[in-house]
């Protein structure tokens, strides 16, 4: 018995060194609570550490704020995990603000004339700008871009800060919104004119409440019309879903499409705008990754992907030139790799110098391999040149 019983503390020591192990790879959540001067009172949070918030110390995270904290906050978490997991979406910061009691007038109290906020709501959006967000932003590594999520009253409420110049918080996912008087002239006057970078996302459903629709699909038409590069505005109607129903659908939906930009290349982006480019692709992708900056406020190292998406235009095209600033580029973002020597070997092969890319594919062996590209292939190449031209 005493050896069953030892053998048992054994498997159990094993087993928390390996839940430790995952731990680290995990989210991890945190309830907390802030004493609010605007609000007179505590207001509970609920916080969604990004997986890798412990084991990147200097990185900083877009900010989430998801609204009805009390039944969105796992939806929101939720997606906004799985999503990054699989290189979708950026890592986020997910805060959840407890609504459960207070959620008319947090956001719904508004002046007769003018339909902005006034006395309690006014003093809910004091107290995400002024007390929130600084706290956040104090006691965790966030950065300037910073998305805020609701439904129905939410979701109007979450407008307002759209309407302030530099808006502090840039991404808005508007779920269902019961759109208040004036919003919609609100939201196209300022949006029209922007200067700051802002991601817009709108959904409801052809099933939602008919006011609700209606009035969506008529901000939609009219924020679809504006002509602002500084404006990413997405309508996204669904056919079957109820108003109840419709978060668990729209949420991922609308993360996703908030962080578009940010995702690699596929198969859409690249048979609708690269396949169709007139200029340089590789002038296309340097653009892309700037937006990605500008917009998210996020250094992303060009991914092997997208790098193989424009070596696909270039053999689909037979531009072959293109492969020597495909190069340098490749030896900006990866340097220590054998990725820029690949490029530069397919530069040389087919403009005539078919020695020299034998050469160049051989050297990169002492360097590192990258995904989808291995040292055994570059030595492939360069056999398969030595067997053709017998050097």
């Amino acid at each position: 018995m005493k050896n069953v019983f030892n053998f048992l503390l054994i498997l159990i020591s094993m087993n928390v060194c390996y839940s430790q192990s995952l731990d680290s790879l995990a989210v991890s959540r945190i309830n907390d609570t802030i004493l609010s001067k605007y609000l007179n009172e505590k207001r509970s949070i609920e916080i969604q550490l990004p997986r890798s918030y412990d084991l990147e110390s200097d990185k900083n995270y877009p900010l989430m704020i998801v609204l009805d904290g009390d039944y969105m906050f796992n939806i929101v978490s939720g997606s906004t995990d799985y999503l990054s997991y699989w290189g979708d979406i950026p890592e986020n910061l997910v805060v959840g603000i407890n609504q459960r009691e207070t959620r008319f007038k947090d956001t719904s109290v508004f002046d007769n004339l003018t339909f902005t906020p006034i006395t309690s709501t006014a003093s809910f959006f004091d107290f995400i700008v002024n007390e929130l967000i600084p706290y956040i932003s104090k006691n965790y590594r966030v950065s300037d871009f910073k998305v805020i999520v609701g439904q129905e009253r939410t979701a109007n409420f979450a407008n307002f800060f759209l309407l302030k110049p530099n808006p502090l918080i840039r991404g808005v996912i508007s779920i269902s919104p019961k759109l208040s008087d004036k919003m919609d002239i609100y939201l196209s006057e300022n949006l029209s004119n922007t200067n700051s970078k802002i991601i817009y996302t709108i959904s409801s459903s052809k099933k939602d409440f008919e006011t609700i629709y209606n009035n969506v699909t008529f901000l939609s038409n009219s924020l679809d019309s504006i002509n602002n590069k500084n404006l990413k505005f997405k309508s996204i109607i669904f056919n079957d879903e109820n108003h109840y129903i419709l978060p668990s659908v729209s949420v991922p939906n609308s993360i996703r499409t908030t962080y578009s930009l940010y995702s690699d290349i596929d198969k859409v982006e690249y048979d609708s705008i690269i396949s169709k480019l007139d200029s340089s692709p590789i002038d296309y992708l340097k653009n892309k990754y700037n937006l990605i900056k500008e917009f998210y406020d996020i250094d992303k190292t060009i991914s092997v992907n997208d790098f193989m998406a424009i070596e696909e235009f270039i053999e689909e095209n037979e531009y072959f030139e293109l492969y020597e600033n495909l190069s340098k580029l490749a030896f900006e973002e990866y340097p220590a790799t054998i990725l820029p020597s690949y490029y530069k070997g397919r530069f040389y092969e087919e403009t005539g110098n078919p020695e020299k890319a034998m050469h160049l594919y051989r050297s990169a062996y002492n360097m590192n391999e990258v995904e989808g590209l291995t040292k055994d292939y570059l030595i492939e190449l360069a056999d398969r040149i030595k067997e053709d031209f017998n050097f």
